[in-house]
């Protein structure tokens, strides 16, 4: 029996997870060529930041965000 308890035994699967930090759209405005790219500039991060109500993000959701923003349909 001692065998059978061994082997139920249940490892930790479970792998810290590494957060990214959040930084704040000034931050992200202030470093915008370096984080987004030459074409992005500070005032389309801003602008790309308060449509989407947004005012902390990490690199990849502010990534996100500003693409989105870039590549909207002007109507």
């Amino acid at each position: 029996m001692a065998e059978k308890s061994e082997n139920t035994k249940k490892t930790s699967s479970v792998e810290p997870t590494i957060q990214e930090p959040e930084y704040t759209v000034e931050e992200l405005a202030a470093a915008s060529e370096k984080v987004f790219g030459k074409k992005v500039m500070p005032e389309c991060v801003l602008a790309a930041f308060r449509v989407a109500g947004i005012t902390k993000a990490t690199k990849t959701q502010a990534a996100k965000i500003v693409k989105d923003f870039m590549t909207k349909e002007v109507k």
